[in-house]
């Protein structure tokens, strides 16, 4: 019987809740934090990530977010370098898609002339017709497809004179030239004065993300997720471009655009860029069909991340000629595939389960087993991420799991294989001993234990991470205030405060690791660049100062459960004092654009409970409402569609100015700014009689 089609409501649902979600991981992959899925906090791997992408293409084409520009909060202000040809992407191919014979995968290739549409393809004299004839391998080319973040780099006369990213739309990058002069391997200088623009990955060799990964840990800093991610989050050193330096940061070149020269091929180019400009160019060899698992089976031994091979048609008038998919100019090219590597799948015995407890009070089970060989390393554990996970796949003590790596993502687990049984969850918090729950969170999927318990340890220490985390502590890791917590010194985030160098070396700490660890809460800048002598007189000076933090900030440091960090500029945004939101009642809360009745009710008994905790915190930190007397104080806006700066950068004018940005146009909406593609939000606008303004309608408002 055939599948009946799902129904209107049902796909729009399905849609917003995909445009919800791949932005949510645009924004951390961007700021170079882990990619977790919003929902279940479990890691997102590359194919999962481009398979949400693929269904939102299939069910919304014109989604806002296949038009408009990449942009974190902070990418946002910065300047933009316009990329002419844009910087595409490249069509992927997995196992599944390839069926790994010669003449198939050949024909495959072909095909990406277009024969559908009756067009031929002539590789030096010979004319093919998209059949599965035996083409000579000389006419492709391999090369590893680097795991980094694209960069254009763009030369006049042989000198830099501007580098910027890859976004979304492909067109308008984020300009990093100031920090480019900092990579390895990103000359201000060709060896040759000509005009062109050089594109390629930035990444962090393994080698060096070993070494920065140390110094983070000596620092007591968060360690990266990683390679990638530090590489996104390292280049974007917009307020110190030197510090880019400190990230060990590497370029290697991938193509070269708008250059007349001598060579016809991908080879021929490739050694060009290294040999005569003297620039690191990933090496590009002939396609032989036995060396896609050869490339494969060395990728443990490389000092950098990849996620695949790229296969290129290797004459490069062809590569022209045979055009892209879609649009002429953005689309992604039809003479090149990425080919992804197979997921590798071990198949352990659980042999014990552990059970670790969270900031939120959420306890997740680990499973330990016999160690495992998973792209070239030995695995030995994986989460199991949430009760429902265990439940739903009867996951116990000897049952045999599905493990699954991807290139070197970390290991998940992906199902149970055999021994199902019903799992057994502890009825004591591990961390505390307190009474432990299970609660759903709207469907068996999201079943969670938790801690009961308001005086959990573990609670209090990654509660205490958090807030330090939130207002914008660096260098006091987790392993530290483990150890001032466990010392007797610090209960709460006031008692960071009250922290003296002398208290601090009262739990163990050296006097240098307790003067770092102060000079840190402080908010002393570089406190590991300066002396202890020339530290302890800041100190003094510092703990005299009530500290000036964004009153959102404050407000998502305390990590209530259902309100974070936009429920905090929200919030900051419609009340005018800290003391009218600790006030407000669960109906006041409700008023607040997107602050619905689980939120509201989460922040009322967060008060409630904390109000001596709050009031303690309140005499060292002043919360501080930059938006007061905003000339947009009391609007409500919404952007649709496509702005050449980015959407964030005008919700984040409107809101400095003390304004409110929505997501959708309802009743309560003053304005909807519309840029190019803005459909549905327009009509309904219009219906509502919510006035239409373009950005120099807005601009006119400042």
């Amino acid at each position: 019987m055939p599948k009946k089609p799902a129904s209107a409501s049902t796909t729009k649902k399905e849609v917003k809740e995909l445009e919800r979600v791949i932005a949510h991981l645009d924004t951390m992959y961007e700021q170079g934090e882990e990619c977790r899925h919003p929902n279940t906090n479990i890691e997102v791997s590359d194919g999962e990530y481009d398979a949400l992408r693929r269904r939102l293409r299939q069910l919304k084409p014109d989604s806002e977010l296949f038009a408009t520009a990449t942009a974190s909060k902070l990418a946002s202000r910065v300047a933009k370098v316009v990329h002419d040809p844009p910087m595409t992407s490249i069509e992927k191919a997995s196992h599944e898609d390839v069926v790994v014979q010669e003449e198939q995968l050949f024909k495959w290739l072909i095909s990406r002339a277009g024969e559908a549409d009756g067009k031929q393809v002539i590789i030096q004299g010979k004319q093919y017709k998209g059949q599965p004839v035996s083409i000579p391998e000389s006419h492709f080319c391999l090369s590893y497809k680097l795991d980094g973040v694209a960069i254009a780099l763009y030369y006049v006369d042989g000198r830099l004179t501007a580098a910027g990213l890859r976004p979304r739309d492909g067109i308008n990058g984020e300009d990093v030239t100031a920090q480019a002069r900092f990579v390895d391997g990103i000359p201000d200088q060709l060896q040759k004065e000509v005009t062109c623009s050089i594109r390629g990955e930035l990444i962090c060799r393994l080698s060096d993300f070993a070494n920065v990964q140390q110094v983070l840990a000596d620092a007591g800093e968060k360690l990266r997720a990683n390679p990638r991610n530090h590489a996104a989050g390292g280049i974007r050193q917009f307020k110190n471009p030197e510090k880019t330096k400190l990230m060990h940061l590497s370029f290697v070149a991938y193509t070269i655009e708008g250059l007349e020269a001598p060579f016809l091929t991908e080879q021929q180019r490739s050694e060009y860029c290294r040999d005569v400009l003297g620039v690191p160019h990933i090496e590009i060899e002939p396609f032989e069909f036995s060396r896609l698992q050869q490339m494969e089976d060395a990728v443990p031994d490389l000092d950098f991340e990849v996620d695949g091979i790229v296969i290129s048609v290797n004459v490069l008038q062809l590569q022209h000629d045979l055009g892209r998919h879609g649009d002429p100019r953005t689309g992604n090219p039809k003479g090149k595939i990425a080919w992804k590597f197979r997921e590798e799948e071990a198949r352990p015995l659980v042999k014990d389960i552990q059970w670790q407890t969270g900031r939120t009070g959420k306890i997740v089970a680990v499973a330990n087993f016999d160690p495992v060989r998973l792209a070239g390393t030995n695995v030995s554990r994986a989460t199991l991420h949430n009760a429902g996970f265990l439940k739903r796949n009867q996951i116990t003590v000897g049952s045999t799991i599905a493990v699954r790596k991807a290139g070197k993502i970390i290991p998940k687990v992906t199902g149970v294989i055999d021994g199902q049984g019903e799992p057994e969850f502890p009825d004591k918090c591990p961390a505390c001993g307190g009474k432990t729950d299970l609660v759903e969170g709207g469907s068996a999927q999201m079943l969670e234990l938790v801690c009961t318990s308001k005086t959990c340890s573990a609670q209090s220490i990654s509660t205490l991470c958090h807030f330090l985390a939130t207002i914008g502590v660096l260098g006091l890791g987790e392993s530290r205030v483990t150890q001032l917590v466990e010392g007797g010194k610090v209960a709460t985030a006031a008692d960071f405060y009250r922290l003296t160098v002398e208290g601090a070396m009262a739990t163990g700490l050296t006097e240098r690791q307790a003067t770092l660890a102060v000079a840190s809460v402080q908010m002393i800048g570089a406190p590991d660049k300066l002396t202890t002598e020339e530290l302890l007189p800041m100190i003094d000076a510092a703990m005299e100062q009530k500290k000036e933090i964004p009153a959102w900030q404050v407000f998502a440091s305390f990590g209530i459960g259902a309100a974070g960090k936009s429920a905090g500029k929200v919030l900051t945004s419609h009340f005018r004092s800290f003391d009218e939101i600790r006030a407000a009642s669960v109906e006041a809360l409700e008023q607040v654009d997107d602050v619905g009745e689980i939120t509201a009710i989460a922040i009322r008994e967060y008060f409630d409970l904390n109000e001596a905790d709050v009031d303690d915190l309140l005499n060292f930190i002043d919360p501080v409402f930059s938006d007061d007397g905003g000339v947009l104080v009391g609007k409500v806006f919404c952007f649709s569609g496509g702005f050449p700066e980015g959407k964030k950068h005008w919700e984040q004018e409107v809101e400095s100015r003390g304004g409110k940005c929505s997501s959708s146009v309802s009743k309560k909406t003053n304005f909807l700014v519309a840029g190019p593609g803005s459909g549905s939000k327009s009509a309904k606008a219009e219906k509502l009689g919510v006035p239409i303004l373009s950005t120099d309608d807005l601009v006119k408002m400042f």
